[in-house]
């Protein structure tokens, strides 16, 4: 095997040991933008059910009073997710709206999060709270997010206070498509797009040359 043939043959070794990674890489999501801590055991779902995976820390400067809805039976009324959205008869706000803006899929439980009721939540000065807006669930038509939403770390923080505030008008009952989360294909990211077109560019330079080393073995044959 002569210089050449031996580059062109490393050269198609070293394409295809590199393929998988360029691929791998371009399907790989960028890191998230949400400062959850490590210490939270479900970090990565904390993460993803804010939109595109970002959330800002904030550290209350001053007791702020959030908002939680759960249902009639008090199944829900304590959890770390918390929204400023207020849903309410005086706005023409109903459960339907509470559960869709919150993306509060109902195949979730059981028993589904029906957002029956409403509670203030009181949160202390100091507490590091993370806020974003609340992504979709599956099927996106039934559970689109855009409600803003807040995430604390520890329900049973001292000076935390959890306050019924009212019921929320009964705004009936979703879609029958809705109660099951059905099959979603992953996007595909930009950078599979660049992995893809890399190996193309590569593979239009190593077979013309691998081509031409056959050629000149069959030729010296």
């Amino acid at each position: 095997m002569n210089k050449q043939d031996c580059g062109v043959w490393l050269g198609g070794v070293a394409f295809i040991g590199l393929c998988p990674f360029v691929i791998v890489a371009g399907q790989t999501p960028a890191s998230a933008a949400c400062p959850i801590p490590d210490s939270v055991l479900d970090q990565a779902t904390i993460i993803t059910s804010f939109l595109n995976s970002e959330c800002t820390k904030q550290t209350l400067t001053q007791d702020t009073t959030y908002y939680r809805y759960y249902n009639d039976d008090n199944t829900y009324r304590f959890g770390r997710f918390l929204t400023t959205n207020f849903y309410d008869s005086s706005n023409g706000k109903t459960t339907l709206d509470a559960i869709q803006e919150l993306a509060l899929a109902q195949y979730f439980g059981p028993p589904p999060n029906l957002a029956q009721l409403r509670e203030r939540v009181t949160l202390p000065a100091g507490l590091d709270v993370y806020i974003g807006v609340a992504g979709p669930q599956p099927p996106k038509a039934c559970y689109p997010g855009g409600a803003t939403q807040a995430f604390i770390e520890n329900t049973r923080t001292t000076g935390i206070s959890f306050i019924f505030d009212g019921n929320v008008p009964d705004g009936g009952s979703l879609p029958a498509n809705c109660y099951t989360a059905g099959k979603s294909i992953p996007e595909p990211s930009p950078l599979f797009g660049i992995g893809a077109i890399a190996i193309i560019g590569l593979a239009t330079i190593f077979n013309p040359a691998l081509m031409q080393s056959k050629i000149k073995q069959i030729a010296n044959g």
